[in-house]
């Protein structure tokens, strides 16, 4: 060990001991503090452990089966254990915090399950989450061990609502469960029943729905709809039920008369066994006339085949001079109950149609209601058929008058096309004259006219005329029992009185001697196969007759008569042909026949109709066409004036825009002009159009170039083709080769030769066509060619007063010192020729050249034409 002075021992230092708490302790310290917390927390939502004793364990599930009120989960079951006797089942269960105090001895629990049965469903809730316990709070002092119900209590409604109580002398099929009805509509249900304190009636308990309480007054009654009940009377059997469910599980119906005072719960009522013993019912009182044959014996009161009362007595009034009815009306169709309403006497009517009312004839007639507006009323009048049609508003009332009564009485049917629109309600002698009285219905006042003729309908009739024999026979009540029919014609004007005719031949004689006929003349070539009595149709309908002809100079002249209730079918437009035998018309799509009715294949006939545009009469005579085909073709002859018609034909379409509007009718020489007169009839539907004198023709053939073809569809027959013009009336036209370029520009070129121009040659600007030549000609004197262009409408401002025109056909050969030069057009112009303009690049630019302004066409073009740049704006 060395010892030197330089190797001393380091001094000791003086370690002091911390006396403080570690901060690890904080730790532990916390999760003390937090298992403390929990446990408590534990402890205080545990709720309080009770047990529920049940007969079984049916549905019941640890850990799973729930324990709610009102719908609200209060507990859940923690385990199910068999008693020590082993005579029951309990359950442990907690009750959660908030629901402890509901615990008392009065507390009732019961296990709910789905159940199904034929007055409905219950317990759906169950049915999704699985079973649970509900629970009933009571009175009493705290308790934690209950016994459970075997079902839901008998007095706990099965949710809110107003509860009432019913008295009955026996229960009947009524059971917990069963319905209560309003007016057939489920209201409420019975949750309990036993017996009066008495132990001498039944107290049936009910719950109203929240909804319906309002319904239930201290007026209210009720009666048992129960099973089913039979009526056997004359009317049949009649077998009423609420419902299958009131069959089977009983049902109760009621309903509140008038306006009666709320209730408070709990409030008794009586429980009737039926409707007709419930007291129910509106008193009211109906004046009878004499011999109403009414009961007094629940005498029924119908509204629309329906009871909704009856007649309880009947007496005279104070002053006995007055038949009084008493009677009761169900309370729910108090509101029919009014002052505008009627009460319908019913009686007994017997016809070979069958027997009305047949119960009448032994029990007596009874009343039908008539509901009508107005204030509430208790007291009505009784009234016939006869009077309340009378005080029917628009009712018609009138008289026909005859010289002999034929059997009609007081009874007696109104008839129009066999459907009753009337009857006749008396008759009486008026001086020389049987006056019979008749009412027509309001829906039906308007078949009666000025001009309307009355018959006697009944038994058989027959009537031999031109046309055949007409045997008419009526229906089997007819041939007995008499009805009156009539026509419906003239103004709208109901007369006072009409003559009353024996028969419908009579009234038909009559009605043609008083409508008079309008006498047509008609001229054809020769006679069409036709009579005298050959009927005059319209559309199908008979509207007149042939009544004479006879020859004339220049053919046949017809004369026509036409009732005069359709003379306004006549008119300026108004074409007639002949209707006789059948029409065929054969074509390319086929073979179309079209008969005639066969009135007119046996007796011949005239038909007309409005046809517009035809060539229809001369002077006061209409013309009559061989058919209708004709006269619609025939149409507006027009001229028209061509250079030639090598393609033109009889039968040559005249097309608009690809649309047929006319044919070629006929074509001649002109010797004098070296014209063509072409002759063509425009359809009436467009001859109107057409026939306008700058309306265009000209005539379409192919045209075949290098650049293109166009009107292949003219190979095989050229057409010719038209534009409408806005011009006056005209019937002479122009027939050209080729079409004027509407609304455009007409320029008029002179030239010494006409070299390869022609009909169609293009116009050219900057090598586009904007127009063509459609007339060539020489001039007046013959010394220069005249050709007529047309510059189209959206080109017509590229020609000014200045500008220059010249030839482009062929080619232009140029030999020189210097050698050749070829120039050329366009291929097509090569072909078809062609001529070109241009303008001068002056400013300003020159006016637009005014239609049919003349210009000079040059041979050749100078070269700086050809160099002009010139823009020219459109407007």
């Amino acid at each position: 060990m060395n010892n030197g002075p330089n190797n001393k021992q380091p001094t000791p230092v003086n370690i002091k001991r911390d006396r403080g708490i570690s901060p690890l302790w904080i730790l532990p310290v916390l999760a003390l503090v937090l298992a403390g917390w929990l446990v408590f927390k534990a402890v205080n939502e545990a709720g309080e452990r009770i047990k529920i004793h049940f007969n079984d364990a049916a549905g019941l599930v640890a850990g799973r089966t729930t324990i709610r009120y009102q719908g609200l989960e209060v507990g859940i079951v923690r385990d199910v254990n068999l008693s020590s006797n082993l005579k029951s089942i309990y359950v442990e269960a907690d009750i959660y915090p908030e629901a402890v105090r509901t615990l008392r001895s009065g507390t009732r629990f019961w296990l709910v399950k789905p159940k199904a049965s034929i007055t409905g469903i219950s317990g759906l809730d169950a049915l999704v989450s699985g079973n649970y316990i509900a629970l009933q709070p009571g009175e009493g002092k705290f308790a934690n061990e209950f016994d459970a119900l075997d079902t839901q209590p008998a007095d706990t409604p099965v949710g809110e609502g107003l509860k009432i109580r019913l008295r009955a002398p026996h229960l009947g099929a009524i059971n917990i469960g069963s319905q209560v009805l309003y007016k057939k509509i489920p209201v409420g249900e019975v949750y309990n029943h036993n017996l009066s304190p008495n132990n001498k009636q039944v107290i049936i308990d009910v719950l109203i729905k929240p909804q319906y309480a309002d319904l239930v007054t201290n007026k209210s009654r009720f009666w048992n709809v129960s099973g089913m009940s039979a009526n056997i009377g004359f009317n049949g059997i009649d077998v009423q039920f609420e419902g299958l469910s009131a069959m089977i599980s009983g049902a109760i119906a009621f309903d509140s008369p008038d306006k009666g005072l709320p209730i408070d719960s709990d409030h008794l009522f009586h429980l009737y066994p039926d409707l007709n013993t419930a007291g129910r019912g509106i008193a009211i009182t109906i004046e009878l006339p004499e011999d109403s044959n009414i009961s007094d014996n629940g005498a029924p009161i119908v509204y629309r085949g329906l009871q909704i009362g009856q007649i309880s007595d009947i007496r005279l009034d104070r002053e006995r001079k007055a038949i009084i009815a008493y009677a009761a009306i169900e309370p729910m169709m108090s509101d029919l109950l009014t002052t505008g309403s009627k009460m319908l006497l019913e009686e007994a009517e017997l016809s070979l149609n069958g027997v009305k009312n047949i119960g009448n004839l032994l029990r007596g007639n009874f009343l039908t209601l008539i509901p009508g507006s107005g204030e509430t009323s208790r007291q009505f009048v009784a009234i016939s058929q006869d009077e309340l049609q009378e005080q029917q508003p628009g009712v018609a009332s009138f008289s026909l008058y005859a010289d002999d009564s034929y059997g009609i009485k007081r009874g007696t049917k109104l008839k129009h096309r066999g459907l009753e629109v009337g009857r006749v309600k008396s008759v009486r002698l008026d001086g020389t004259k049987v006056r019979f009285n008749v009412i027509v219905q309001p829906e039906y006042t308007k078949l009666v006219r000025s001009g309307s003729r009355f018959y006697i309908d009944g038994g058989i009739q027959a009537n031999l005329n031109s046309q055949g024999l007409d045997v008419s026979v009526p229906p089997a009540d007819q041939l007995i029992s008499q009805s009156i029919s009539f026509t419906s014609g003239g103004s709208s004007k109901v007369l006072n009185q009409y003559p009353l005719y024996k028969s419908r031949q009579l009234a038909t004689l009559a009605a043609e001697k008083a409508k008079g006929f309008a006498a047509i003349s008609l001229y054809a070539d020769e006679l069409p196969p036709i009579s005298e009595g050959s009927p005059v149709l319209y559309r199908n309908m008979e509207v007149g007759e042939v009544a004479s002809y006879e020859l004339t100079r220049d053919g046949v002249t017809i004369r026509l008569k036409v009732d005069n209730k359709y003379r306004h079918l006549i008119s300026a437009n108004t074409v007639f042909w002949n209707r006789s035998g059948v029409e065929v018309e054969a074509g390319l799509d086929g073979v179309h026949v079209k008969a005639d009715p066969i009135s007119t294949l046996i007796k011949g006939g005239i038909a007309f109709d409005e046809l517009e545009g035809v060539t229809n009469r001369s002077g006061n005579r209409y013309k009559l066409y061989n058919s209708y085909k004709e006269a619609k073709d025939y149409g507006l002859l027009v001229t028209m004036i061509a250079s030639d018609a090598k393609t033109i034909k009889v039968n040559t379409d005249i097309r608009y825009q690809g649309v047929n509007v006319g044919k070629v009718v006929e074509t001649e020489p002109d010797f004098n002009t070296g014209k063509v007169i072409v002759k063509a009839r425009l359809f009436p539907k467009y001859a109107e159009l057409l026939a306008k004198v700058d309306s265009q023709f000209w005539i379409v053939s192919p045209k075949i170039s290098i650049t293109g073809a166009k009107n292949l569809d003219t190979l095989l027959s050229s057409y010719i083709a038209v534009t409408p013009g806005k011009g006056h009336y005209s019937q002479s036209f122009t027939l050209g080769n080729a079409q004027l370029q509407n609304k455009g520009l007409s320029v008029i070129l002179e030239t010494e030769k006409r070299n390869s121009i022609s009909e169609g040659t293009p116009l050219l600007y900057r090598d586009i066509q904007v127009g063509e030549v459609v007339k060539v000609s020489l001039g007046e004197l013959a010394d220069r060619v005249i050709i007529e262009a047309q510059i189209e409408q959206d080109f017509s401002h590229l020609v000014r007063t200045d500008s220059v025109f010249w030839n482009v056909s062929g080619i232009d050969v140029t030999i020189g010192l210097t050698g050749a030069t070829v120039q050329s057009g366009t291929v097509d112009s090569l072909i078809r020729g062609g001529i070109a303009f241009a303008t001068p690049e002056s400013q300003p630019l020159s006016p637009i050249a005014k239609s049919d302004s003349h210009f000079l066409l040059h041979e050749t073009a100078k070269p700086e034409w050809k160099t002009w740049r010139t823009a020219i704006p459109k407007h």
